[in-house]
């Protein structure tokens, strides 16, 4: 089996996904947490700060999900190279809703070379 590679989310980064319906801002606060706004559109207003898991599937390919407090699941699939979210929700009141939107960073460890930069060769010359 192989190793699960490490998140590129790092305490301190910011960034927002421009949903049709609304625009979540994501503040990674540590490994395991993070807070949740919504600073437009339906539900602006709304905040949680949740415990997350991060799973990076491949280079700059993260899967992320979360429990809200008010039981809405959220899964996003961050494409961190092309800058794209594809996310579903299953809210608290029942649903389910499926998202594509722009994923714009907010914070200057957001746009650390670890993010937007194609990977290094980590042998060069071979």
């Amino acid at each position: 089996m192989a190793l699960q590679a490490l998140s590129p989310l790092h305490p301190g980064q910011v960034f927002e996904i421009d949903f049709p319906p609304f625009k979540p801002r994501i503040t990674i606060r540590s490994a395991r947490e993070l807070t949740v706004e919504i600073v437009a559109g339906d539900n602006a207003g709304f905040s949680d700060t949740v415990e997350y898991e991060a799973v990076a599937v491949r280079d700059r390919l993260v899967v992320l999900s979360w429990r809200e407090h008010n039981g809405s699941t959220i899964v996003s699939v961050l494409d961190l190279i092309a800058g794209e979210a594809y996310t579903v929700v299953t809210p608290a009141k029942g649903g389910f809703m499926r998202l594509n939107g722009r994923i714009e960073f907010k914070s200057a460890a957001a746009s650390s070379p670890d993010i937007r930069r194609p990977p290094l060769d980590p042998k060069p010359g071979l």
